[in-house]
């Protein structure tokens, strides 16, 4: 949601995820919370591979890189570190490794869901926040 916030201010959010993670429940919950950033106006990529860094640069002027997924679990239930970096170099070295699943990437594209998929998006999000 503060993605889709930052979107609606006009600040630049690019989004880079696989098109297929390795939890099925998060490929069939996703797709709502993408739907409300793309038309935001946060671009959203879908890479070809696997992508599980948890890498952000921010304004090239701080990176961060850790195991803290960015929801509300990881964030305020489970133990998780990051690491960050605020030395211009350093950032934009960072920032440089962070793009290169991008260049592969093809932009999502969202579509207006049924009422059978906005249902069943909304179980699974519930029953996945239960796990």
């Amino acid at each position: 949601m503060a993605l889709t916030l930052a979107a609606r201010r006009g600040v630049a959010v690019d989004l880079i995820l696989p098109a297929q993670s390795n939890h099925r429940l998060a490929d069939l919950s996703r797709h709502a919370a993408l739907r409300d950033m793309s038309q935001a106006g946060a671009r959203v990529w879908l890479a070809p591979r696997m992508v599980h860094a948890k890498a952000i640069v921010i304004d090239d002027d701080i990176a961060l890189v850790g195991s803290a997924n960015l929801d509300e679990r990881s964030l305020f239930l489970n133990y998780e570190l990051m690491v960050a970096m605020y030395d211009p170099v350093d950032v934009r070295r960072f920032a440089q490794w962070a793009a290169r699943p991008q260049a592969g990437a093809s932009l999502y594209r969202a579509q207006a869901p049924g009422v059978v998929r906005e249902v069943a998006e909304g179980l699974i999000r519930w029953l996945a926040f239960q796990l």
